[in-house]
């Protein structure tokens, strides 16, 4: 699936950490210094892509103080042999983050 996020802030400190770790991802970061605008590029994006560089964008908007519902997320998507391609725009309205259970957590627990 070929993707393009735009990162839309007025925050240089967000667009960088977003940027920084899209490039550590694999993928393709250009600058718009102008405009207040981050466009990463992939061509061989999946769901997993998506979802952690969304994720990244609210963990980077709690890092640096901004608010959640400032940086505007357009996901653009669209298979290579499609016709047509689907534009979302995204504001995160809430971002939780919380520790995962080790896998073998429920053994250790156990009486002997």
């Amino acid at each position: 699936m070929n993707l393009q996020l735009s990162v839309l802030s007025q925050n240089d400190p967000l667009l960088r950490l977003v940027g920084d770790f899209a490039k550590g991802l694999g993928c393709d970061v250009h600058e718009k210094e102008d405009s207040r605008e981050l466009r990463i590029e992939s061509p061989a994006a999946d769901d997993d892509l998506i979802l952690e560089l969304l994720g990244f964008v609210a963990l980077s908007a709690t890092r640096v103080g901004v608010d959640l519902a400032e940086p505007l997320c357009r996901v653009t998507y669209g298979r290579a042999d499609a016709r047509a391609q689907t534009t979302l725009d995204l504001r995160i309205a809430d971002f939780r983050l919380s520790a995962t259970r080790p896998a073998n957590a429920s053994d250790r627990n156990t009486p002997p």
